[in-house]
């Protein structure tokens, strides 16, 4: 018998025919064959040794201690080690409730499937197509698992997130935020007929500076009614305002209403980017804009109060003759502006102005946007559900679960 050469230059020259193997992906994929092939036939033996015992005989035996009757097989897909099995024939059984064990060794893999899956209809997929997000989804599984999955699955893993996005509307939680900031964000509905709604939402901040998204609904505008009727409902779930000290807020549409009805004795800070942006519109003069923009950042600037409101004064010398409807605006409600200046730092950034929510809309806003329109209002709640704890939360890690914790990261 010829005696094998494992000098170091004959293992070297070994490696580099794997290597050149590898390059062209042949060897690699081949191998990578061979061992699915070989795991999925393992399998198939655990799987007819398993039902086999639980059904108590073998096909076809008879016996007194048998428990039910096999009837025929189905094929499923399974994550494992070594990648994706496609095709594994699972025996059915009847007249039993039966599951198999290795669904429940690989449920966590299981789970890293759904999030991939979700999150590959998630991000990047046009709502305005119908069809389209399971086939795009369809194919990044194929590139990225090497097998296939049907439409109707990824159907199936999106809709997990109905229930879930039910359980946290209707969630309740304790009262324990120091500071409440509320906003708006348009979004598009296709059906029954192309129409505008706006998705409410508030984010609470508590004493240690933790924030946390405490609810969000679609509603048609952003009337008072709305908004009263959002707010009651963090009410009735909890956050009666106990140990509330601030509600921060653009002042638009029926808000400032709504909050003086459900909190009256909570104090409002009006947010100051949105108000000093307010002076850009319907000037009498568009050439004002720059410079009436500036005067009026110029004011919160100022390190004391008598320095503030000095500057205010200059302010409305020049330009009530100028833009008097707009200085008029900019008046009214002029103090709610300055409740920041009550609270030392960190916190007088923090409700400074709506910035902490505001970044999260535009992020929110930013993958909306290739979707165009959802189909309907129960399409766009889900979806919408998805995106902010899946694809925008980096704290969420698991599959859908009502009992998650939906403590966002918005930093």
């Amino acid at each position: 018998m010829k005696a094998i050469d494992f000098s170091e230059g004959k293992i070297a020259g070994g490696m580099e025919v794997v290597k050149s193997y590898g390059s062209q992906g042949d060897f690699w994929e081949g191998l990578r064959e061979r061992v699915i092939k070989r795991v999925k036939t393992a399998l198939g033996r655990v799987l007819a040794e398993e039902v086999k015992g639980v059904v108590g005989c073998s096909k076809y035996e008879r016996s007194e201690e048998r428990k039910g009757y096999l009837n025929g097989s189905y094929e499923r897909g399974l994550l494992s080690e070594y990648g994706w099995i496609e095709g594994i024939k699972v025996p059915r059984v009847r007249g039993i409730s039966w599951t198999p064990s290795i669904w429940g060794r690989h449920k966590r893999r299981q789970r890293v499937l759904y999030k991939v899956i979700l999150e590959g209809f998630l991000l990047g997929h046009s709502a305005a197509t119908p069809g389209f997000a399971p086939r795009k989804t369809k194919r990044m599984f194929k590139r990225v698992f090497k097998g296939s999955i049907s439409a109707q699955t990824v159907s199936n893993v999106v809709k997990l997130l109905d229930q879930d996005s039910e359980d946290f509307r209707r969630r309740r939680f304790e009262d324990k935020y120091r500071v409440l900031i509320l906003d708006g964000l348009r979004i598009k509905l296709s059906l029954p007929v192309v129409q505008e709604k706006v998705v409410l939402m508030a984010l609470g901040i508590k004493e240690d500076g933790t924030k946390e998204l405490s609810g969000y609904q679609v509603v048609s505008s952003e009337k008072e009614c709305f908004w009263w009727g959002f707010l009651e409902d963090l009410r009735d779930r909890g956050l009666r305002g106990d140990n509330l000290e601030v509600i921060v807020h653009d002042g638009m549409g029926g808000l400032s209403s709504a909050v003086a009805i459900v909190y009256p004795w909570v104090k409002v800070q009006r947010c100051v980017f949105h108000k000093i942006s307010n002076l850009a519109d319907k000037l009498e003069n568009p050439f004002h804009r720059f410079a009436i923009m500036k005067d009026a950042s110029e004011i919160y600037e100022a390190e004391t109060l008598k320095e503030l409101y000095s500057r205010l004064r200059a302010f409305c010398l020049k330009w009530q003759p100028k833009e008097p409807r707009k200085v008029k605006n900019f008046l009214r409600d002029f103090e709610q502006t300055l409740t920041y200046r009550e609270y030392p730092e960190p916190w007088r950034t923090l409700i400074r102005t709506t910035n902490p929510l505001e970044r999260f809309l535009e992020e929110l806003q930013r993958r909306i946007k290739p979707m165009r329109r959802f189909p309907n209002q129960k399409s766009a709640e889900r979806i919408l559900y998805g995106l902010i704890f899946y694809a925008l939360n980096e704290q969420q890690q698991d599959v859908p679960s009502s009992k998650q914790i939906y403590t966002m990261s918005l930093t």
